[in-house]
């Protein structure tokens, strides 16, 4: 639930970033809690959890659907910067 909270603080601050592939780097926060409730699940757990884990599971796949849209921004040649050339690198 740390994760989630964390998550969910910088949320205003993710969005305002430009969509990249730097967003991939909350995929694993994002599955890891519908992972781990799904688990306590099979443990046996009951009570909140029961009632967390599938719009927890459903909010974490849009989620990595939403990535998938970095495959469309690399295909339009939007995802990398080009390359600068090696005298304007050196300055």
């Amino acid at each position: 639930m740390l994760q989630a909270l964390i998550l969910f603080r910088l949320a205003s601050w993710i969005r305002e970033q430009p969509f990249g592939a730097g967003y991939w780097a909350f995929s694993f926060g994002v599955t890891a809690l519908p992972l781990a409730a799904m688990r306590m699940l099979e443990h046996g757990a009951t009570g909140a959890i029961a009632g967390i884990a599938l719009p927890l599971f459903v909010l974490a796949n849009l989620f990595i659907a939403a990535l998938l849209g970095t495959f469309v921004v690399l295909l339009r040649g939007r995802l990398l910067r080009p390359a600068l050339p090696i005298a304007a690198a050196i300055k």
